[in-house]
């Protein structure tokens, strides 16, 4: 996975980019199709904004957390992340599913009629 960051109004920090890259690494155990990762650090005062947006094949997510931590900031929008990608992950493998048996069905009926 490609991995940007970009920060503002703050230099980033070799442990800090460090961090975020392993967050984000652990990512791809959820939803393996990661194309590219692009991080937006953001410090306005006290405050620190980790917007993080991932895109994979037919997929783009987008997620914005503030807190008064840039770790926990960063912590929040994985957290986010893999709750999104693994309801994403769990729809495509219902609609699979479904599919199969749909298909399953059909060569049951086709038995069916070929009996008759």
């Amino acid at each position: 996975m490609q991995i940007n960051i970009t920060t503002r109004h703050f230099n980033l920090e070799e442990a800090t980019k460090d961090y975020l890259a392993e967050k984000l690494d652990r990512l791809e155990r959820f939803f393996s199709r990661i194309i590219s990762a692009r991080a937006v650090l953001i410090k306005e005062g006290y405050r620190h904004i980790a917007e993080i947006t991932l895109s994979a094949r037919n997929m783009q997510l987008v997620v914005k957390e503030v807190s008064e931590d840039m770790h926990s900031a960063i912590d929040l929008a994985v957290a986010k992340l893999q709750k999104r990608l693994t309801r994403f992950r769990d729809k495509t493998k219902e609609h699979a599913a479904r599919r199969y048996s749909e298909k399953e069905k059909q060569a049951r009926i086709n038995r069916i009629k070929e009996e008759l």
